[in-house]
């Protein structure tokens, strides 16, 4: 096992050094947090102290032990660590002081991924959640209603498209289809609301890892909210699936505030909560869940398995948010 020290390093105005490694060493391009491996008879701190000398010329007080992380044969030990002064490039591509909510926009080594996402997200104490195909895989059920309420009109849509084009939003899909095929698009909203409350009442599975990760929020003394387009029938779904005991407020179709992305559905849950911005996030699986929450000024994450959205405005995009991001910032 080969002993490394790495150093989160805050400067006197709170912000965190991050170092671009450099062409021809591993993870080339990559951002970590500065450090170096351990030489015999050396304490983590020793270590981390020599290596920003040699590396940065940087001059660090260490204030304690942070995390330790494993990978592969190297195990992490990160040091938390104040300076005054700046770092001279010798070794690194670049080198930044950041704010804890922009290490959400760099493409870390694997071994500072957890920690940099831990960083960013420790202020966190409220999470506003999309509903459908966030927190419960209404998708399939939305995808047969859509599919049904075509063939009423005499139109055969294949379920990869309906769910390409609703994943934009259900107006969409309804006026697409609708304007190639001579349909009022609004009469495709009606039959497919027929048809998805059939559905809907068999009840909606749980989508992949969020049982887990709202255990896990609640846990870490986080609260839960939902912001849906939907109405307060979603409130019936999550009772179903076991998951309404997690939240502690919605904002729904009936409070008759702009759809997302307008930021109105987040503000009001923080005006009526009295809650600070800066300890909110909002997870959605659409583009417009997390431009809602940049509009309102709040860390927004990108629930992206198939990367359908690689240019989505976001703070972070994730495939998997339990083992990705919950489980590091929890």
């Amino acid at each position: 096992m080969i002993e490394v020290s790495a150093g989160v390093i805050y400067d006197e105005a709170g912000r965190i050094l991050i170092c671009q490694r450099g062409e021809g060493r591993s993870n080339a391009h990559l951002w970590e947090f500065p450090g170096g491996k351990r030489e015999a008879g050396e304490t983590a701190e020793e270590c981390l102290v020599r290596e920003l000398m040699e590396e940065l010329s940087l001059p660090v007080t260490v204030l304690r032990q942070g995390d330790v992380v494993m990978d592969g044969d190297l195990c992490f030990t990160f040091l938390i660590c104040k300076t005054a002064a700046r770092p001279v490039l010798t070794e690194h591509e670049d080198a930044r002081f950041v704010t804890p909510r922009e290490l959400l926009h760099f493409r870390f080594c694997p071994a500072d991924v957890s920690v940099a996402h831990k960083l960013a997200l420790e202020n966190i104490r409220h999470v506003f959640w999309d509903f459908d195909g966030t927190l419960l895989d209404s998708y399939p059920a939305m995808v047969r209603a859509f599919v049904a309420a075509a063939a009423e009109h005499g139109v055969t849509v294949a379920p990869e498209r309906a769910l390409d084009l609703m994943k934009n939003c259900l107006r969409h899909c309804c006026e697409v289809i609708g304007e190639e095929n001579g349909i009022e698009p609004l009469a495709l909203v009606r039959a497919f609301r027929r048809h998805e409350e059939a559905e809907l009442r068999r009840g909606l599975p749980p989508m992949p890892g969020i049982p887990e990760a709202l255990e896990a929020l609640q846990e870490a003394g986080c609260r839960n909210y939902v912001a849906t387009h939907r109405d307060l029938a979603c409130r019936d779904l999550l009772e179903q699936s076991g998951l309404l005991r997690y939240f502690s407020g919605f904002v729904t179709e009936e409070d008759g505030l702009p759809r997302k992305p307008a930021p109105d559905m987040l503000l009001h849950l923080m005006r009526a909560h009295s809650l600070d911005p800066a300890a909110c996030m909002i997870i959605g699986d659409r583009p417009l869940d997390t431009e809602s929450g940049m509009n309102a000024g709040v860390i927004s994450i990108l629930i992206d398995p198939e990367d359908r959205f690689p240019d989505a405005a976001c703070d972070l995009r994730v495939h998997d948010l339990y083992w990705e991001l919950i489980c590091g910032m929890t």
